[in-house]
């Protein structure tokens, strides 16, 4: 099912901007002018007139600056509101195609706006992204530890700055996605305890994918998320973990990068 949202913006009970202005905004920026601009989007000069004024009336400043007279009714061009106006347009368009996206994916979890943004539109070289809400705080010098619940009742702990806390606006049950690169994460079949420091996720092995000089292995943890971690390849062997072994998988605190939704 393919599904489409018009993006209307209203004020005092009136159309602001819809698809149709937009349409013709972008084609007066691309020919300079109101009457070019308005054949290009196929509505009238009458239309497109009325529509600018209404528009500028409505924000309260300009959106196009107009030139009367001359050949073809005068020349126009875009103020810096209005070039502002269509990049934001641009943007809740994108934000549309993901919220539709998101409605016809199991997978995506439509509990918060971090996770639907986080699964469909960020991209980031870390391979393992991790849902969780922040369930303590503990100010350390110029550092804070940070404490999160994952969604899947695992407790992670990260140690990040305190100006990186600060402009994160951390506070308790806030969500926040864990980034964890994939090197950075060791695997063991029994749990050492080498480092008490060192953040212990346990799970099942459940993919690997060879290559020639590394081999990515991925955990399935409690809840279904998974964790990628890189190996090292020793010679030709088949690597020291088989398919269907549990696994814990160890990476320490500042090893963990921290996202919000500010």
């Amino acid at each position: 099912m393919e599904l489409d949202i018009l993006l209307t913006l209203q004020t005092q009970g009136r159309d602001f901007i819809n698809p149709k202005r937009i349409r013709l905004l972008e084609q007066i920026r691309r020919e300079g002018s109101i009457s070019r601009g308005a054949k290009a989007a196929g509505v009238s000069y009458k239309f497109a007139w009325d529509a600018v004024a209404e528009m500028n009336s409505l924000a309260g400043q300009p959106l196009v600056d107009r030139e009367t007279g001359g050949k073809g009714g005068g020349g126009a061009h875009l103020t810096p509101y209005g070039e502002r106006l269509l990049k934001i347009y641009t943007l809740l368009g994108q934000v549309e195609a993901m919220a539709v996206a998101a409605v016809q994916d199991e997978r995506v979890s439509l509990d918060s706006l971090l996770s639907v943004v986080s699964r469909l539109g960020l991209q980031t070289s870390a391979r393992n992204q991790l849902f969780g809400r922040v369930e303590r705080l503990r100010p350390d010098d110029m550092s804070h530890k940070v404490s999160v619940r994952l969604d899947n009742g695992d407790l992670i702990h990260a140690d990040i700055t305190e100006r990186s806390a600060r402009r994160l606006r951390l506070e308790l049950d806030k969500e926040v996605l864990a980034l964890v690169k994939a090197p950075w994460v060791r695997l063991e079949a029994t749990d050492t305890g080498s480092d008490d420091r060192d953040n212990r996720l346990r799970g099942t092995l459940v993919g690997i994918e060879r290559g020639t000089e590394f081999d990515e292995y991925r955990i399935e943890l409690a809840g279904g998320e998974s964790l990628c971690a890189l190996v090292t390849r020793t010679g030709t062997t088949a690597g020291p973990f088989a398919i269907g072994e549990r696994l814990v998988a160890r990476f320490a605190p500042d090893q963990v990068i921290l996202a919000t939704l500010g």
